[in-house]
């Protein structure tokens, strides 16, 4: 059994899209929000640990409102 974390690539997100792209045209139900949902869902695994250890987590206790 493998613990290797996944890697998002070109092709790994070039897949994702694609899928998404397909759901969208194949069923006609399908709405935008479906299709950033599905997005979303297959995206989570792969940016998880980058939202927990990225920029967006170190500045979030340093937003500073500017005042015009």
């Amino acid at each position: 059994m493998s613990t290797s974390k996944p890697e998002l690539n070109q092709e790994v997100l070039l897949a994702i899209m694609l899928q998404a792209y397909q759901l969208g045209v194949q069923r006609k139900d399908v709405d935008l929000n479906m299709m950033i949902h599905t997005l979303t869902y297959e995206l989570k695994p792969y940016l998880e640990p980058q939202i927990q250890q990225g920029p967006l987590a170190s500045s979030q206790g340093a937003k500073v409102e500017a005042t015009g």
